[in-house]
């Protein structure tokens, strides 16, 4: 093995090894609640709910008043 090849081949290892490390921290960054994003908590999601039927509500009210 010639000092290229074994050069290439620790770069590729060490970049492989970095983005396992990224994935690894990100995932456990993730695992806290309150690192999540405000919609993808149930508090989130019964918010946008809550936001959908004020729009329907909304939309119905107005084809009334056109009718």
């Amino acid at each position: 093995m010639n000092e290229g090849t074994l050069l290439s081949g620790l770069s590729l290892t060490t970049l492989i090894v970095v983005i396992l490390i990224l994935a690894l921290l990100y995932a456990f960054f993730l695992r806290k609640r309150k690192n999540r994003h405000p919609m993808d908590t149930p508090e989130g999601e019964a918010a946008e709910e809550m936001r959908r039927r004020e729009a329907e509500r909304k939309r119905a009210d107005d084809t009334d008043d056109i009718v």
